[in-house]
């Protein structure tokens, strides 16, 4: 029998070099480390206790739903959720919001068994009332698994119970801290986007506000675009009008069998100087990705790549990818989770934001986090109220005021019909600014003529005693007595009688002499219309248009004319 120290010495003694034994290099004796680590997570929506897990977006805590229940229904509850939008019956914000419903319901009457009582004390509750509809056929998938849980009463009730009332467009609204921007009111956001890039140079925040000022896209399809989503070229769909185009992913569109980037894509021209930040922006994200990953990438690994992100949201999507899906981050370039949510574009888009690329992880933090302060209102003298659906509306209804045909706006906003854009149209103020551009020649002189009152004396007047009030007129060293001021309060008026005769407080005298005036008039307007000869009157900067005047004058000596004939 060999001794252990015998065979440790014989092993020493082997010459390895003049063994025909050949050894593996460490890369390749690398094989399957991961085979005992935690096992991933089973998609990317599962439950972790009581709150529900979607990895990339926000969840939901669901204590309050869950407190009255057994754990056996708890688990089928979990489990029916799972599988109801494993089978695609909903998206995952519908799950999300039938979820945070039912949670919102439970808190406020606790839940045991969902039945008609329940269901009735649920109802007030608009959102609940709103979601009847998908929170009833989650219940009926709930109730094929699990019978007992949900009665048929309930189902009744949700079937026939009133739909939500519909909330009246904000299109159409008056209230100024909701209806579309007014021309000022958009420009000044323009202008405080533009002014805070030339003072902080922040590519990312000044992209996001300006493609949602010009394109009036929802922060969703903002957050899924990729730089593969820019095209020029040969890759053009509108070959023949500009050199550079942007596809907006769909938003909203049904019956897509992948959630994320799954529909059509809207094609739209862009201009010079969103392309040229977008430039800037696929270089700063390029670098930032190749950091972070520790990679180099290809021109086609950076049209996967997301416009708008964060070194932050990177890092977690690659900690996500590796330890919950079980992923290699480096070979899904394209996945959503390195897409900032559309809830952070929305803050973004509202002023309320900034995303820095580096904000999160870069000490120290960013003298430029702070977004820009936001104009105010002259309407309401407040911060201008900014949404993305407020801008949506604004440069829609823009497009409306320009003469853009219905079909062709319906085309460029995505929809399938323009049914929808009837609010658009339904524009009172703008009729009535044409009405009145049309009525204008007609109007002006009425408008501009003699509405004052005539007097025979001074004891008819306002201010018969007040000396103040007296209107003359000055020639030829006399001082003409006119009439009299009606105004209560002092008038700032200088140049008497001339601008009074268009003033509705005038009250000239019946026979004052008011052809004076008119002759004056008439003269100083021939001077205006003369050729120019030197020591003219005619006043070449400014030049002088007398006609409202002398038809209010000439309107006063009628009215004179006509009330002596009556005296």
């Amino acid at each position: 029998m060999i001794k252990p120290t015998e065979a440790l010495n014989s092993i020493n003694t082997i010459d390895f070099e003049s063994s025909d034994i050949s050894f593996a290099s460490p890369s390749e004796i690398a094989l399957d480390l991961h085979a005992t680590a935690r096992s991933a997570a089973e998609g990317r929506i599962f439950w972790e206790d009581n709150k529900l897990i979607m990895l990339g977006k926000l969840g939901v805590a669901c204590k309050y739903l869950f407190v009255h229940f057994s754990p056996e229904i708890k688990d089928s509850f979990q489990r029916a959720s799972i599988g109801y939008f494993n089978n695609g019956q909903v998206s995952s914000t519908g799950l999300r919001q039938i979820v945070s419903a039912m949670r919102t319901a439970a808190k406020k009457k606790p839940l045991h068994i969902i039945d008609s009582q329940w269901v009735s004390q649920a109802l007030p509750s608009f959102t609940f009332r709103q979601l009847k509809e998908p929170i009833r056929n989650f219940l009926e998938y709930w109730k094929d698994g699990y019978p007992s849980i949900v009665t048929d009463d309930a189902l009744n009730l949700l079937a026939q119970a009133r739909a939500a009332s519909s909330i009246s467009s904000n299109v159409e609204s008056d209230d100024p801290d909701k209806s579309w921007l007014t021309d000022h009111e958009y420009e000044d956001l323009l202008q405080a986007t533009w002014a805070h890039y030339d003072f902080s140079g922040c590519t990312q925040p000044t992209l996001i506000r300006l493609l949602s000022l010009q394109y009036a896209r929802r922060p969703s399809q903002l957050a899924s675009l990729k730089f593969g989503d820019l095209k020029s070229g040969s890759d053009k769909e509108l070959v023949e009008h500009h050199e550079n185009e942007i596809h907006f992913p769909a938003a909203k569109e049904c019956f897509v069998s992948v959630e994320f980037r799954g529909g059509r894509f809207e094609a739209h021209p862009i201009a010079k100087h969103l392309w040229d930040l977008l430039k800037i922006q696929r270089q700063q994200i390029k670098t930032l990705f190749e950091h972070s990953l520790g990679l180099s990438l290809s021109e086609d690994d950076i049209s996967q790549l997301p416009i708008f992100t964060t070194e932050e949201r990177i890092f977690k999507a690659n900690v996500t990818l590796r330890e919950k899906l079980g992923l290699d981050p480096r070979q899904n370039l394209a996945d959503e989770l390195f897409h900032s949510p559309p809830f952070r574009i929305g803050r973004v888009i509202g002023f309320h934001y900034n995303m820095l690329i580096h904000d999160g992880r870069k000490k120290p933090r960013s003298p430029y986090t702070a977004p820009p302060a936001v104009p105010l209102s002259l309407r309401t003298g407040r911060p201008i109220a900014v949404k993305a659906t407020r801008l949506r509306h604004t440069r829609v209804r823009q497009l409306a005021r320009m003469g853009v045909p219905r079909p062709i706006l319906s085309f460029w906003l995505g929809h399938n019909d323009d049914d929808a854009l009837k609010s658009y149209y339904n524009d009172p103020a703008e009729r009535a600014r044409e009405i009145d551009q049309f009525l204008a020649p007609g109007l002006a002189p009425i408008a501009q003529a003699f509405h004052g009152r005539i007097i025979a004396t001074d004891a008819e007047a306002t201010h018969p005693d007040d000396s103040m009030k007296r209107l003359e007129l000055a020639k030829n060293g006399q001082l003409l007595y006119m009439g009299k001021c009606g105004k209560f309060t002092f008038c700032s008026t200088t140049s008497v009688p001339v601008p009074c005769y268009r003033c509705r407080v005038f009250e000239p005298l019946v026979d004052a002499p008011h052809e004076e005036v008119l002759e004056a008039l008439i003269y100083r307007q021939a001077q205006e219309l003369a050729v120019i000869k030197p020591g003219s009157m005619r006043n070449l900067l400014n030049p002088i248009d007398l006609s409202a005047d002398i038809r209010a004058v000439e309107r006063c000596i009628a009215l004179c004319k006509a009330k002596r004939e009556q005296m």
